[in-house]
């Protein structure tokens, strides 16, 4: 987000991915998936790889809080689709670290949208941010298929 790169397309970049297929409760009066159900799915694919590759709760003492959000929007899924959600970690600073997301349509490949989340380190019981945990950035090396960046801390 702060790098001015272009958005990550290649779904082959993404070792975190979820799979399921369009819901209706996320389709709009238009007959496609509404703009809001992809900000949805980020968060379903946060809770994933928090459990998964950093190995924390979701509602234990430490985690991150989203500071900013932004998805490009470049096709429509349709209700019965089969989707998948993608994130990696892409940059690493001091006390944040920003997610990159891709959704596509399975089967033809299709990108429906990509973006990213910057994501701040939280302490959930004292309620302030935290230093990006050593463990973390130790998952986040040893899983991901492209280093994070990682400016000085």
């Amino acid at each position: 987000m702060t790098s001015g790169k272009p958005l990550d397309t290649d779904a082959s970049h993404f070792r975190c991915v979820l799979r399921f297929t369009a819901p209706f409760h996320d389709v709009d009066m238009l007959g496609h998936v509404n703009s809001v159900a992809y900000v949805r799915w980020a968060e379903s694919a946060r809770a994933a790889y928090q459990i998964d590759v950093l190995k924390e709760d979701v509602d234990g003492p430490r985690g991150f809080v989203v500071g900013r959000v932004s998805l490009s929007y470049f096709q429509p899924l349709r209700f019965r689709d089969p989707v998948s959600v993608g994130i990696r970690v892409a940059r690493i600073g001091a006390k944040s670290f920003d997610f990159a997301y891709l959704m596509w349509r399975d089967g033809d490949g299709a990108v429906a949208a990509a973006g990213e989340t910057a994501m701040i380190a939280y302490n959930a019981v004292e309620g302030h941010s935290i230093p990006v945990p050593d463990a973390w950035r130790d998952a986040v090396t040893k899983f991901e298929a492209i280093p994070p960046e990682t400016p000085h801390r």
